[in-house]
């Protein structure tokens, strides 16, 4: 990574706030006029990994698939990837059923259930005019299959109320039901969920933060282990926790909102107030070292069952060959802060519990398979789209950008996005302020 300069005071025309992958897309449009500081000793934010024993894990798992070519061919020429179909289930009932559920429900054993996934659909209609997520589930599938996979999965996510959050984000992350056609791009150049024919890429070596190290190194000026502790739009300088100051035209942050108002003396109260009203879920990842590897390919399991803790299973190992031919395999299990099992366990207890709900699934083949057990906490793993996050936002950085502070990324736009989509935005965000500063010298 880049040495840090001997110097106390740093000049820059751009300062970029955090090398995840929002930020290091700005970075890389501004070239040489933006400095990064990133307050980790390594960049990719909540694309990070873990490595232990010899097994490698993503943080919440991850992969790479974007519509947006410019930030494909970024990425594909920055290093070696790999690319294979997605190879994703879902666990209900004791079954295996290929994942999104909606369009493959046919695959249930019982007929009875079946039919009903089938007769609720034909029936569903009018999910365009949802009022909210839980009313759209209703709506778009049917109650068959909204009852036996869509709503016990989202409340073991989002929590048991699903009216508190909007339906305008589903277009991007639901899968539409079977029979519906499928894109990776609507017409108007909004992303849609993955298809079932969609190919997912990583790094041929390594695991997935590879990508993020390999487009740091084209960034010109990164500065790791530089934590900003204040901001002063008035004097246009900040500080950091090493005793820096920094001078600043503008501000690029990738910081959650309110991390960032915090940051900044007489932010007005209204927007302090209303940025406070955002809801941030925090995830555990519970991490199992398995002694060997597994027999196996899938990738992604989604978890609807009560009696399972955990929404979602991650198969690192089987995200390229590389992965697959070391020694050590490992599972990922992700719970979110809703589960009531999280909240009220002890660590040792939650451990026990999640090797045996992986061994019921079959996963493992015992808890003797387990040869190390961790528990990681991430404070800010999904931002909730709740009825006022668009308006709240659009209030923030509207005050922000009058002080020359613009905001991207997962939790500086509060949008449910992934890393290519942050990528994509930070690189634009980037473009566009290199472009009108262009145009104000010419």
């Amino acid at each position: 990574m880049h040495s840090q300069p001997d110097t106390s005071r740093i000049k820059a025309d751009t300062i970029v706030i955090g090398a995840g992958p929002a930020g290091l897309g700005a970075a890389l449009a501004l070239d040489d006029s933006a400095i990064v500081l990133e307050s980790r000793k390594t960049v990719a934010g909540l694309c990070g990994t873990v490595a232990l024993d010899g097994a490698i894990f993503d943080l919440g798992g991850h992969s790479f698939s974007t519509p947006h070519p410019g930030i494909r061919r970024l990425v594909f020429d920055a290093l070696e990837m790999e690319e294979q179909n997605r190879d994703a289930w879902c666990w209900l009932n004791g079954q295996w059923v290929r994942y999104p559920f909606q369009q493959h429900f046919s695959e249930l054993a019982d007929p009875h259930s079946r039919y009903a996934c089938q007769i609720g659909l034909d029936a569903a209609n009018g999910w365009q005019d949802a009022a909210n997520f839980d009313e759209y589930l209703d709506r778009r599938f049917g109650r068959g299959i909204t009852e036996l996979f869509m709503r016990p999965y989202n409340r073991k996510l989002w929590g048991a109320d699903l009216t508190r959050l909007d339906a305008e984000w589903v277009a991007e992350r639901v899968a539409a039901p079977v029979g519906t056609a499928e894109s990776s791009m609507s017409e108007s150049g909004r992303r849609l969920p993955l298809s079932k024919q969609a190919m997912i890429a990583y790094p041929a070596k390594g695991a997935y933060g590879e990508i993020f190290q390999a487009l740091a190194r084209r960034v010109a000026d990164l500065r790791c282990g530089q934590s900003v502790t204040s901001i002063d739009p008035r004097t246009s300088t900040l500080r950091t926790a090493n005793g820096e100051t920094a001078s600043w035209r503008r501000i690029i942050s990738t910081l959650p909102l309110p991390t960032l108002l915090r940051l900044i003396p007489n932010v007005p109260a209204a927007i302090t107030s209303a940025v406070s009203a955002l809801e941030a879920l925090p995830i555990t990842l519970v991490i199992l070292v398995l002694d060997g590897r597994l027999e196996t390919f899938r990738q992604r399991i989604y978890c609807p069952d009560e009696k399972i803790i955990g929404h979602k299973i991650v198969l690192n190992h089987n995200s390229s060959r590389w992965l697959r031919a070391s020694p050590r395999h490992g599972v990922q299990v992700e719970i979110s802060e809703f589960s009531p099992f999280r909240r009220s366990t002890d660590v040792k207890s939650l451990l026990s519990a999640v090797v045996a709900g992986v061994v019921r699934m079959g996963v493992i083949p015992s808890p003797r398979y387990v040869r190390r057990a961790e528990v990681l906490g991430i404070p800010f793993g999904y931002p909730v789209p709740t009825h006022s996050r668009s308006k709240i936002v659009a209030l923030a950085q509207h005050w922000l950008s009058e002080h020359r502070i613009y905001t991207v990324g997962r939790f500086g736009e509060w949008a449910y996005i992934n890393s290519d989509e942050a990528l994509y935005r930070g690189h634009c965000l980037g473009m566009k302020l290199a472009m009108s500063e262009k145009f104000s010298r010419s």
